[in-house]
């Protein structure tokens, strides 16, 4: 009985080893390749502050502007 809970408690402590050592080693290769990743989304662009058009005036069809009252 004593056999068994020595080799079954060996079991697990390996067991916990070998997946310590596959995250020690899975990590900084998963870190690297989502940091080599090409980030695919557009850039937005930037809003400029622009002066508005003269609200004062309004032109007609033929090219003349009239002055609003």
């Amino acid at each position: 009985m004593k056999k068994d809970a020595i080799s079954t408690g060996l079991f697990i402590a390996i067991g916990f080893l070998c997946v310590a050592i596959v995250i020690a080693i899975l990590i900084p290769v998963v870190r690297d390749v989502v940091g080599a990743a090409d980030d695919n989304r557009p850039t937005i662009p930037g809003v400029t502050m622009s002066q508005p058009l003269e609200q004062h005036r309004v032109a007609a069809a033929d090219g003349t502007i009239f002055p609003l009252a």
